[in-house]
């Protein structure tokens, strides 16, 4: 099969990486214990500063970027009743979702607190079920949800040829912001929290850090981020040569990592904030690790179990993410018929009896991994794709 023929066709590549960023997220979301037992490349920064997992959640933004490019070149990026509706529909739905998984984790956490042990059934329920007054607003979900309608308006409303301009406008801006609003302070002074605290409230935010990593301004630079990804979905997507696209994929992958690195001096790279140079270095891996899987795959054609492990979370992104929030009530919070929970009995009981901490730990995060990749297989074996 010749490059032109191969380029007619989806790259696979990305969905392998999307799977990769996928799994990624439910590993470093689900340790078998919090700090200071997790697994060391497994935490994020604490502030300022990369690690391991500081990149799959930017990743998985990246490729949005890239399949936003992909879902409204089917209309042209011209606006028509079918394609306002599925972009508000997609957006919201995101939204919701992650605000009703925050609801359903909270409710059943009160649930079987000690709380509420003493009350009976109905008030126990009724007292649980009345935290929409605590519950977080924003998150991981909602970033996503938020980010790709407004990523997905900006594509069909602006030309093509500007969206750069105003990725460097979003980035500009929002430094400003920073510098002028004691933005890299980690404490309630920062900016951030104060527009977080005056616009949702306290009790909407997130509530083990300050700001919250997901917060209202930070999502102008993580706006920037998806639409990073949608301008080098454009230009390499739309050419014909699959060279060329791997090519135009490393070229960009090493201006947006050097150049982020370099702007680095002056704008710390940090997740929590969501700086520029946070979202350039995160996208420029992305772009790199892209071109190589590529080359690697779909022009190498070096595909076997390892892809196809990874394809099962690929197809059904989104999908699997919300199944590994909601796989925690029945596996750490619901309890046996012992009065433990299944995560503590193969933790506790287990893994943390013959095993240092941090590595049981990983153990416990790798087969969370695996069981809602079992789930996935099922999914991909009867052709179900779940579109979020």
């Amino acid at each position: 099969m010749n490059n032109t023929t191969q380029s007619s066709q989806r790259i696979l590549a990305l969905d392998i990486l999307r799977g990769l960023t996928i799994a990624g997220m439910i590993l470093v979301n689900n340790p078998g214990r919090p700090w200071p037992d997790v697994f060391t490349p497994l935490e994020h920064a604490e502030w300022i500063g990369l690690t391991p997992t500081d990149f799959v959640f930017p990743f998985f933004m990246f490729i949005m970027g890239i399949t936003t490019y992909l879902s409204l070149r089917k209309f042209r990026f011209q606006w028509s009743a079918t394609c306002a509706r599925k972009i508000f529909k997609r957006a919201l739905l995101i939204w919701f979702i992650g605000l009703a998984i925050s609801w359903l984790l909270t409710f059943v956490g009160h649930m079987g607190s000690k709380a509420y042990a003493t009350l009976p059934l109905w008030p126990r329920i009724c007292a649980s079920a009345n935290i929409l007054g605590h519950l977080r607003i924003l998150g991981v979900l909602p970033r996503l949800g938020i980010c790709y309608g407004l990523a997905a308006i900006i594509a069909i409303s602006v030309k093509h040829k500007f969206i750069p301009w105003l990725i460097a406008l979003i980035f500009a801006v929002y430094f400003v912001i920073l510098e002028i609003g004691n933005g890299f302070a980690h404490d309630a002074s920062n900016i951030l929290a104060i527009v977080d605290d005056a616009v949702l409230g306290h009790n909407h935010c997130y509530a083990y850090d300050t700001p919250d990593p997901e917060g209202l301004l930070s999502t102008l630079p993580a706006l920037g981020h998806v639409l990073i990804g949608f301008c080098i979905g454009e230009a390499v997507l739309k050419l014909r040569d699959l060279d060329d696209k791997i090519e135009r994929l490393f070229l960009f992958g090493t201006v947006c990592t050097v150049g982020g690195f370099l702007l680095s001096y002056g704008c710390p790279i940090s997740k929590k904030l969501w700086t520029p140079t946070f979202s350039l270095v995160t996208c420029g891996f992305g772009s790199l690790i892209l071109a190589f899987l590529t080359w690697l795959i779909d022009k190498r054609g070096c595909k076997g179990r390892t892809t196809e492990f990874f394809r099962v979370f690929g197809v059904n992104p989104l999908a699997l993410y919300v199944l590994a929030d909601l796989l925690l009530i029945p596996l750490t919070m619901l309890h046996t018929g012992s009065g433990m929970t299944v995560h503590r009995l193969v933790c506790d009981d287990f893994l943390f009896t013959f095993l240092p901490a941090k590595v049981a730990s990983l153990c416990w995060a790798i087969l969370y991994v695996l069981i809602n990749w079992l789930v996935g297989l099922w999914l991909y074996k009867k052709k179900i794709f779940i579109k979020l």
